[in-house]
């Protein structure tokens, strides 16, 4: 009977695992996390220039902004989460503070994700949203973290809102730490 129990448990452990073993190691997956990256890179983030014009966009693609928008006050480094933000299931930069990632997108559906870099569950730091693209259209997304219940939150912005955004926010220069 112990041996039976043993089985079962076994089994149990095997199905709850692989699961979580096939997104750490980038295997296809239902998992609505496959919008992100692989959950093990990890990124470091310096600050670029603020710019008060777009760049133009790239012939037959959109583009894709997403600015982080934390720590107003804050002058320093210290306390400003870095949020990790992947498209269609690989990661295309990082954020800190008041940045902005950009990068030139094929038309067609797209997957978005933004994940707290090192804090704890990605099922409870990251926010997801799906969007169609259109060739030479420009898409917004404002991505924060809320100080209070501490969940990130990523929402889309209209385009007036999207260029005032980036307008604030210097460019993020986002490499993954080796």
């Amino acid at each position: 009977m112990h041996l039976v129990n043993a089985v079962i448990a076994l089994i149990g452990l095997t199905l709850w695992i692989l699961p979580a073993a096939a997104q750490a190691t980038g295997l296809p997956t239902s998992s609505p996390l496959a919008a992100c990256g692989d959950d093990r890179t990890m990124f470091d983030v310096s600050r670029g220039e603020i710019k008060d014009r777009l760049d133009p966009p790239v012939s037959g693609k959109a583009t894709l902004y997403i600015v982080e928008f934390y720590g107003l006050g804050d002058t320093g480094r210290m306390n400003r989460p870095l949020l990790k933000h992947g498209l269609d299931g690989e990661w295309i930069g990082a954020t800190q503070g008041i940045t902005y990632v950009s990068v030139s997108i094929a038309p067609g559906e797209h997957h978005l994700c933004s994940m707290w870099q090192e804090h704890g569950n990605p099922w409870h730091n990251t926010s997801l949203y799906n969007f169609h693209a259109d060739a030479g259209k420009r898409y917004y997304f404002r991505a924060q973290i809320d100080d209070k219940a501490y969940y990130v939150d990523l929402q889309p912005v209209s385009d007036d809102e999207g260029r005032l955004l980036v307008s604030q926010a210097t460019r993020s220069i986002s490499r993954p730490k080796h």
